[in-house]
């Protein structure tokens, strides 16, 4: 029942008013959130993903922390549109667990312990925009763009864990998205929804100090393609004809097929063996000010 009055307040406030002003307007802003993450993958036996199929796994969950972010829009010739951001994703505190199997389908489950994590996740995208035109009053543009994500995160002992233990796993997303941009104003307040998808280049390198055969500091690589999707909801309530402020809520989640995890090893050797998967997701919400021109 209370959200039940928080939407007919929000559709009564958004058909109430006046006039509308422009949907799309250059803006220069900066905005403070919180994000949780979620990290998973897999590697088999050998090249043909057996021997066995699943025979170690890492798990991230909630690694959780502030996240800051800078971004612009700008319109020119009518028509068209630049959107960059930039985000920061502190990461304060997760937990991390590290599971290895003799046996096909998860049996045989000869190691599992549990860590905790900290690390550091950056974002950039960058994307250009065209007005198509209006649907149900909302401005619709479609999108082409460039996004590229690196995350590192860290496996950290504690008193009764591998108390010096530090190892690292970074990840690179990059590559093409598309989307839809679709926004509309009502008097001072804004709506703005995005919604986009794309075809990525997976990689990643880890520094493994829980194996000494590994070597340092690279002890193992993962190379493969992936996909990503993500939404964003913004709402906005402009102050002055400069000030605008907003909340948002974001959504992402990314999976890579599988590829190769290549081992390298102290006497110099390396191994080939099958990356099963990586799958991450990541939700994040905040608020921001912007200034318009």
């Amino acid at each position: 029942m209370y959200f039940q009055k928080i939407i007919i307040l929000l559709l009564f406030l958004l058909c109430s008013t006046a006039f509308c002003l422009n949907a799309q307007d250059n803006e220069i802003h900066i905005a403070t959130g919180y994000s949780v993450a979620n990290l998973h993958w897999s590697i088999a036996g050998n090249t043909d993903g057996k021997d066995p199929d699943i025979l170690s796994e890492l798990v991230w969950s909630r690694l959780r922390g502030p996240l800051w972010s800078l971004g612009g829009r700008y319109y020119f010739a009518k028509k068209w549109g630049v959107e960059l951001s930039a985000g920061y994703h502190d990461i304060k505190k997760g937990r991390v667990v590290d599971k290895d199997y003799a046996q096909d389908g998860r049996e045989g489950n000869y190691y599992k312990e549990q860590f905790n994590s900290q690390g550091k996740d950056a974002t950039v995208d960058a994307m250009l925009n065209y007005h198509v035109g209006n649907l149900w009053s909302f401005e619709i543009r479609p999108f082409i763009g460039y996004t590229l994500q690196k995350q590192e995160v860290l496996m950290l002992g504690d008193e009764e864990t591998e108390r010096d233990l530090r190892s690292s796993y970074k990840t690179t997303w990059m590559g093409a998205q598309a989307g839809v941009n679709a926004s509309r104003a009502f008097n001072r307040l804004d709506l703005r929804i995005d919604l986009s998808g794309g075809l990525l280049r997976y990689r990643a390198a880890a520094l493994w100090n829980l194996i000494e055969e590994f070597a340092k500091p690279v002890s193992f690589r993962h190379y493969t393609e992936a996909y990503q999707v993500k939404g964003m909801a913004e709402l906005g309530y402009t102050l002055t004809s400069k000030i605008r402020i907003m909340g948002y809520y974001r959504l992402a989640h990314s999976d890579a097929w599988k590829g190769t995890d290549r081992a390298y090893y102290t006497d110099g050797s390396s191994i080939d063996t099958r990356l099963n998967w990586v799958t991450t997701t990541g939700k994040a919400f905040g608020v921001g000010l912007g200034y318009l021109f």
